[in-house]
């Protein structure tokens, strides 16, 4: 992965109605990410077991009307989602979100 491709979308935009999340890249990469497989990719602690790896959060448990309630900036290399299920604690990195976008194309 490039310098260019882990700096931050061009645009990041929530798509309510979609339940998606539209990330739009300098380089001309879109994608819209839906939302369920997107918390399901969250990287955090409560998500992803720290020592083996191995994912917590199981896909099928999450509620498929599931919406972003807020999206904050942190630096310059992340997004954290609070989500309508109460979860806050993940940060979802420009390269995360990256290769999540280059999966979709």
């Amino acid at each position: 992965m490039s310098n260019e491709e882990c700096r931050p979308p061009r645009a990041i935009e929530r798509l309510p109605a979609e339940r998606a999340l539209q990330v739009t890249w300098a380089d001309g990469l879109s994608a819209k990410l839906g939302l369920v497989a997107l918390r399901a990719e969250c990287m955090c602690a409560r998500c992803v077991d720290e020592i083996t790896g191995e994912r917590i959060v199981n896909i099928e448990g999450i509620d498929p009307e599931i919406q972003i309630e807020e999206m904050q900036l942190v630096g310059n290399y992340a997004v954290k989602l609070r989500w309508s299920d109460g979860h806050d604690t993940g940060l979802y990195t420009w390269e995360h979100l990256r290769r999540l976008c280059e999966a979709k194309s």
